[in-house]
């Protein structure tokens, strides 16, 4: 339900998808045969292979320490974490904020 929603929220190209082991990504075949995306899956315990997870995973500590309890955490603070997060300029974006990144590609859809 997740990636189909997020398809029809943000159309644009997707060359491809990372993924863990998670029972969430089980129906990869599924996936990949209805959006024509290739679907790659990292080793367990190996989280250089998704180094972006990793980085907004860090990032997100940083608002909500480890053992935070997210069923108590408002959807207000959960909206202004993402939004500091994402509104942030990332050197591997030639300084360009997330929001602009994807806002560009998706400009031409």
């Amino acid at each position: 339900k997740g990636f189909a929603r997020l398809m029809v929220d943000f159309p644009g190209p997707v060359q491809s998808v990372t993924v863990d082991h998670g029972k969430e990504f089980s129906g990869d075949q599924a996936l990949t045969k209805r959006y024509r995306i290739p679907i790659y899956f990292c080793h367990a315990y190996h989280p250089n292979e998704r180094g972006t997870n990793e980085r907004f995973n860090r990032e997100l500590r940083y608002y909500f320490p480890k053992g935070t309890q997210f069923d108590q955490v408002s959807e207000a603070n959960i909206q202004r974490a993402t939004a500091f997060i994402n509104n942030k300029p990332r050197k591997c974006l030639r300084w360009q904020t997330p929001v602009q990144a994807v806002s560009k590609p998706l400009s031409r859809w």
